[in-house]
């Protein structure tokens, strides 16, 4: 079987086109809908500009394993279709075009 390449830079690019609002909205868009489809009641932000940190912790129901190991996928998701408000498992993928490094953490 062939091997398929992707260019993840211009495959990010190409979903942050699809977007009707800058990048930066995109992306804390994307980080609330993740945190509402937790069914978190409380969201904060926190940001750190000396080091250039944005900090995002919500009271949402956290991720089970399975999902934490695939959170960071393209295109990863474990949402049903119809269910919840993200955007196909690609929100947060989109700190990518912005960020040196995108952590997280769950329960």
């Amino acid at each position: 079987m062939g091997e398929t390449r992707v260019n993840l830079k211009h495959l990010l690019e190409d979903i942050r086109d699809a977007y009707p609002f800058p990048m930066e909205e995109a992306i804390i868009t994307e980080l609330v809908a993740n945190s509402l489809d937790s069914q978190a009641s409380k969201i904060s932000f926190w940001t750190k500009p000396e080091s250039g940190n944005l900090i995002v912790i919500d009271n949402g129901n956290g991720m089970s394993d399975r999902d934490f190991k695939a959170y960071h996928d393209i295109a990863s998701t474990t949402k049903q279709r119809g269910k919840g408000i993200g955007f196909a498992g690609v929100g947060v993928k989109l700190a990518l075009l912005c960020a040196e490094n995108v952590v997280t953490e769950t329960r």
